[in-house]
């Protein structure tokens, strides 16, 4: 088969035909590469990379290290507002614009967020909240620019990164905390609901600047919201249902009718009760397929899924990435490719973002295992 430009490669597995070899990822809000280990794998590479950080340690991956591991995507994203001004304060703590707090204590290499702004609040309070501005025009200053460079190269396959993580994973995780909000759930359904919509609201006003200034140029706009845990989803169908999916649905309407890109979801955990809604929606794309969560078997999700559903991700950051050795790295490797790859619809990235711990030989090991073993035909 003659090669095909990374952007031929994205898109012929989107569409559920078989490219010339697996797309490989990295470098998204989701897909990416954190300080340490960024440090390690540039020393390990010998190179003097700048290391610049757009989000709580998340790295800029350098076009050179992307070139290098033959990355088939490169990413754009918007900005917190000018007004806003991150000061890191005397206990390694900061508020972001949306009024959260966060903090990365001492011993260890994450931040974390404090201090839920809304734990108390009525439903009158959602409307007195400074919510930040999500029209501000200076978010996407020079997005549209970069967006035009990139489709005029048509090298790539161009993303929509993440503005916001999605409105359930907002309301429990940053706003309300998760012991208040999944008592809401159940003991307080009105404010929950309230809560949701607003956030749904705020999420349809960024991706609405987002996709006014870049809409015409990307091939696919990632949305977010973590459904699952380790051992069962977050919430039940039914709950899923009533007061999460509404939401969802109004906030992928607006993007599919203001795109013609695919929609990715990144979704943490056991999610597979829910795809069958996820696919009804208009999710194209499930990432990051965490493959040692219950019931994310990779040869069941392609078996059952896979002729609506391109997996993007599922090599695991749990045990393979930290603690596998470099041909136990090479085997989850070939393992997901064989499940996954076949007819399409997949594209290879680590089970969420690259953190401290995993080794660069591990790093390589993946890349190098993807571009040897993801040649098509699959023959694993």
């Amino acid at each position: 088969m003659p090669e095909m430009s990374s952007r031929e490669r994205v898109l012929t597995a989107l569409s559920h035909e078989e490219p010339d070899r697996v797309p490989l990822d990295l470098g998204g809000h989701v897909t990416n590469i954190q300080t340490a280990p960024f440090n390690e794998l540039k020393a390990h590479l010998g190179k003097n990379w700048e290391t610049r950080n757009w989000i709580r340690d998340h790295v800029e991956s350098p076009e050179e290290l992307l070139e290098m591991l033959e990355i088939d995507t490169r990413y754009l994203r918007v900005k917190p507002a000018s007004s806003f001004k991150r000061k890191i304060e005397a206990d390694n703590s900061f508020v972001d614009e949306w009024g959260v707090r966060w903090k990365k204590p001492k011993d260890t290499f994450y931040w974390n967020a404090i201090e839920p702004p809304l734990k108390e609040a009525s439903i009158d309070d959602l409307e007195s909240y400074p919510w930040p501005d999500p029209s501000d025009p200076t978010r996407t200053e020079g997005l549209r620019e970069k967006a035009k460079r990139l489709r005029a190269q048509n090298k790539y396959a161009i993303i929509a990164d993440l503005p916001i993580l999605g409105p359930f994973e907002c309301s429990w995780a940053f706003f309300r905390g998760p012991d208040q909000f999944f008592m809401d759930l159940i003991m307080d359904k009105p404010f929950a609901s309230a809560l949701l919509n607003k956030l749904a609201d705020l999420h349809i006003q960024l991706y609405k600047n987002f996709l006014d200034a870049v809409g015409d140029y990307v091939d696919i706009v990632m949305v977010a919201d973590d459904l699952g845990a380790e051992n069962s989803p977050l919430i039940s169908l039914e709950t899923y249902r009533e007061l999460i999916r509404p939401c969802h649905q109004r906030i992928w309407r607006f993007i599919k009718q203001n795109t013609d890109a695919r929609l990715f979801l990144h979704s943490c955990g056991s999610v597979a009760q829910f795809i069958p809604d996820l696919i009804e929606d208009g999710v194209d794309i499930l990432n990051p397929v965490q493959v040692t969560a219950k019931g994310m078997d990779s040869s069941i999700l392609k078996r059952d899924f896979g002729d609506k559903l391109t997996f993007w991700g599922s090599i695991d950051t749990k045990h393979v990435m930290p603690s596998g050795s470099t041909q136990v790295v090479e085997n989850e490797v070939k393992k997901r490719i064989h499940d996954l790859a076949p007819g399409g619809g997949f594209v290879l990235a680590a089970v969420h973002n690259l953190q401290p711990g995993v080794p660069p030989q591990n790093i390589c090991a993946m890349y190098e295992a993807g571009r040897k073993y993801g040649k098509y035909p699959i023959n694993l």
